[in-house]
């Protein structure tokens, strides 16, 4: 940045920018997962978007119990989102999430607490310590090619408060199987593992369709995002 503020923490990496948005916390909350059984049936439990919400929004998730193994995918409807396990799944968790928006698209604060806000030089906030704020701490991107492909994969030393970004790449394809049967539907998950400390990506079935003679992957790119709201 040529001038404005800029703060960095002791390992030297920023902390705000007055030249860039931060992403904060729009809306929280905990929503059960959704699933599609054996035979077809789908369990949705769906979150209505707050009537406000900013168009260009990002999703972010984690499982709210930290334990054993599991994988989460979002799909985004006219009205709202819902998260999804793999296909025939059949453990049952509940899924903390926040809308993550620009800090200038951060509804009016009409009571602030002290602290600090900071703004570009064409007026926009791009800060405010009243907001709950996302700090980054990992990023990758993946360019999906196929089903054996294998996304990238995040080590922490603690998984506690993690977030991962859901949005930006979910439905990756489709390949028959069994056909005249049925086809199966594939996705991008986030992958939780609390023992082995690490959040991957997976490509996974997450429900079957209509039979389809020729399978289609539409691969494209993922950016990968984790870190904590402060």
């Amino acid at each position: 940045m040529s001038y404005g503020i800029l703060v960095n923490n002791a390992s030297g990496f920023t902390q705000i920018d007055g030249t860039y948005d931060n992403i904060s916390s729009f809306s929280s909350g905990t929503v059960a997962r959704s699933y599609v059984n054996s035979s077809g049936s789908q369990v949705l439990n769906k979150v209505t978007f707050p009537s406000n919400t900013p168009t260009d929004y990002l999703l972010f998730a984690k499982p709210s119990a930290q334990t054993t193994l599991r994988q989460i995918t979002v799909a985004v409807y006219s009205d709202g989102f819902a998260f999804f396990t793999p296909w025939q799944a059949s453990d049952n968790f509940n899924i903390d999430y926040f809308i993550g928006v620009r800090s200038e698209d951060m509804p009016a604060n009409n009571s602030p607490d002290h602290g600090l806000e900071v703004y570009k030089d064409n007026g926009d906030q791009a800060y405010s310590s009243n907001n709950p704020n996302f700090k980054v701490l990992a990023v990758s991107f993946d360019d999906l090619s196929s089903t054996s492909f294998s996304p990238s994969a995040f080590t922490v030393s603690s998984m506690t408060g993690i977030y991962t970004l859901m949005s930006g790449k979910n439905y990756v394809g489709r390949s028959p199987q069994g056909y005249p049967s049925y086809s199966i539907i594939y996705s991008f998950f986030q992958e939780f593992d609390y023992t082995a400390k690490t959040i991957t990506g997976k490509i996974t079935p997450v429900t079957n369709a209509a039979p389809s003679q020729s399978g289609s992957f539409g691969g494209g790119f993922k950016t990968n995002l984790i870190g904590k709201l402060v």
